[in-house]
């Protein structure tokens, strides 16, 4: 072999090592970065866990008779997630492809994600059923407009009621029909026995001090059902809104600052708006894909003047 055959096996083999070098850089960055994509993703999960956020999973198949649920994160895997819903949910959605919206609280603010996922498996029960959906390989940033929280200020809620639910006794038609409420606040009251802390489309999150909870002759855990009265003020004409609801407490926790409180997340199961000077109640029921309009209404315009749009 010539000095100059060598010299071009030379310069060959080192085209070679340089190509090879930079595929494996290549490579090992890459991994490097679906390593820390999936590390951000699992502590966005763990941090909506702890924070006992609702996620709000849309069914997107259109013959399916659920649209929408609403669970609880309850086990993070490499390849599922565990959701308890609390309401029968049918074996026959296992396969489904579903929208998954959920929300965390970072220190610079509510941060919202959305992905797919397709139903493993469900544990199906009366009330309370387990759903496994595959884990999301990647999160996108966005929101639906029904799930973004507000805390209303507190010139805009005039009075807060809160009753028992007896099962045994067909909902009120009138309100004629509801005895005293085991809480209530008026705007004004020195003492604020009750307070939303936020609310959404889907429901609203109650705050209660915790020295009145031994009083209480209610549950209040998990599963627990509520009646509820809030009367807001909407709108630049402050348009007063008498708005009853049922809900259903998904989670309970106890927040420390700036006052200790036993806040209750609940979803709306029925709601109905009453005509002024009216007493009768007609109620439609709420399901987790669609929300309740006149809240969603209330959320949207709040949302808008806190970011300064109107």
């Amino acid at each position: 072999m010539t000095g100059k055959q060598l010299l071009l096996v030379c310069i060959a083999v080192l085209v070679v090592l340089c190509i090879t070098a930079i595929i494996a850089q290549a490579y090992i960055q890459r991994q490097r970065q679906i390593a820390k994509r999936k590390a951000i993703l699992r502590q966005m999960l763990e941090t909506a866990q702890e924070q006992s956020e609702i996620f709000d999973i849309k069914i997107l198949d259109t013959a399916a008779a659920h649209k929408g649920l609403a669970g609880l994160l309850q086990n993070i895997s490499p390849t599922s997630l565990s959701m308890e819903v609390l309401n029968f949910v049918s074996r026959a959605l296992v396969g489904v492809t579903v929208e998954v919206y959920f929300r965390v609280t970072l220190p610079e603010g509510p941060a919202f994600y959305k992905f797919r996922a397709i139903i493993q498996d469900v544990n199906s029960g009366r009330h309370k059923s387990t759903l496994y959906i595959s884990a999301p390989e990647d999160l996108a940033e966005g929101q639906k407009r029904i799930f973004i929280r507000i805390k209303p200020p507190k010139d805009k809620v005039s009075v807060i009621g809160v009753w028992e639910i007896d099962s045994s006794k067909p909902m009120p038609r009138n309100t004629s029909e509801i005895n005293r409420p085991l809480l209530h606040y008026r705007r004004g009251m020195e003492r604020e026995p009750v307070q939303v802390e936020n609310v959404s489309a889907t429901g609203m999150a109650l705050s209660f001090p915790i020295e009145d909870l031994d009083i209480m002759p209610v549950d209040l855990d998990k599963g627990s059902q509520l009646l509820c009265l809030i009367i807001y003020h909407v709108g630049k004409d402050e348009r007063i809104v008498t708005f009853w609801c049922t809900c259903t407490v998904l989670h309970a926790r106890v927040h420390e600052e700036p006052k200790s409180a036993l806040v209750l997340g609940m979803e709306f199961t029925n709601w109905a708006v009453l005509e002024q000077g009216k007493s009768d109640i007609h109620w439609f029921h709420s399901t987790p894909s669609h929300g309740v309009s006149p809240i969603t209404q209330w959320v949207i315009h709040m949302d808008l003047e806190q970011r300064k749009l109107l």
